[in-house]
């Protein structure tokens, strides 16, 4: 009897390879569900997603297929799972600094914003978060953007710059949303005001695989310090970093970043690493020479216990 019970709880035993926050989600891989007499059990693998863009020269590429493209996971070819392309809505977060520095040209700032929400398909979603000394965040609940057009018309400029905290803040809205997801942050001077690091913004972005376009504009760009921390940012998914001497110039900036957006891939596949909570590289390569891939250059995986690495 002591036996028979032990076997029916090693059998009901579900093991779990539970993915990080970071472009990986748990999910129960297919074929990996089996049932018999008695007892059924399934076994969860991590589903590792990478965002992407292809460019021939500066264009971007559309309309590529899955078949297009191979995968190395520590040099070791891996099968893909799906390619989410531009038919697949995208998620938004788009951060606007509406810190005291930006008073001149809020006007122009808004307009741009503006025009970028309005750009976006009917089916794409986003969440606006105005932030200097304090973080407003107006997520999008339906089809409608009013709110988030009302949100932005009304903002007033003053206080600080809670850079890092908005970044950090974008992420963590972003974390389990469906579609195409980046983060979009306009910005005209470093942080002033915020409780994170720089580099917990990087560990963040480096563990959720979001793509990063940065847009510095304004007087802060007199600091070279603010352009080459815009710089990491976006590198390390393969966003990208616009700097605007010129305001005037800022509504192409954000139609540049649009453009992007619509372009981006995700790779999706189930990796074979254990959690073993180390960086683990990714190497995407293309069929096609002419081309460019632009993606993320690895994953962190959790450990056995399903935490993130420090």
């Amino acid at each position: 009897m002591k036996g028979h019970t032990a076997f029916l709880a090693i059998i009901s035993i579900a093991v779990i390879l539970a993915a990080d926050s970071g472009g990986m989600q748990s999910i129960q891989a297919p074929g990996q569900q089996q049932e018999g007499p008695g007892y059924k059990f399934s076994v969860q693998s991590q589903l590792v997603e990478v965002y992407l863009t292809v460019t021939r020269g500066s264009q971007p590429v559309g309309n590529l297929q899955i078949a297009d493209f191979e995968l190395l996971e520590d040099g070791v070819p891996v099968p893909l799972d799906r390619l989410d392309s531009q038919e697949v809505p995208l998620q938004i977060a788009l951060l606007v600094d509406t810190s005291e520095s930006v008073q001149e040209a809020l006007y122009t700032i808004q307009d741009a914003a503006i025009s970028f929400v309005e750009s976006l398909n009917p089916e794409d979603r986003m969440m606006l978060a105005l932030f200097n000394s304090e973080i407003r965040m107006i997520p999008q609940t339906s089809a409608e953007r009013e709110p988030i057009l009302k949100a932005i018309r009304g903002a007033r400029a003053r206080g600080m710059t809670r850079l890092y905290d908005a970044l950090l803040q974008g992420m963590k809205y972003l974390d389990g949303k469906p579609g195409r997801k980046a983060i979009v942050c306009f910005t005209d001077g470093e942080d002033t005001a915020g409780t994170s690091s720089r580099f917990a913004v990087l560990d963040a972005a480096a563990r959720s695989g979001y793509p990063i376009y940065a847009i510095g504009a304004g007087a802060g760009l007199g600091m070279s310090s603010l352009q080459m921390i815009l710089r990491e940012f976006a590198e390390i998914n393969s966003g990208k970093a616009f700097f605007i001497q010129n305001l005037k110039k800022l509504r192409e900036a954000f139609r540049a970043v649009a453009s992007e957006m619509r372009s981006a891939y995700v790779l999706n596949y189930y990796t074979r690493i254990p959690p073993d909570g180390s960086w683990h590289d990714i190497r995407i390569k293309i069929k096609d020479p002419s081309l460019t891939v632009h993606a993320r250059k690895g994953f962190y995986a959790r450990n056995a216990a399903g935490v993130s690495a420090p």
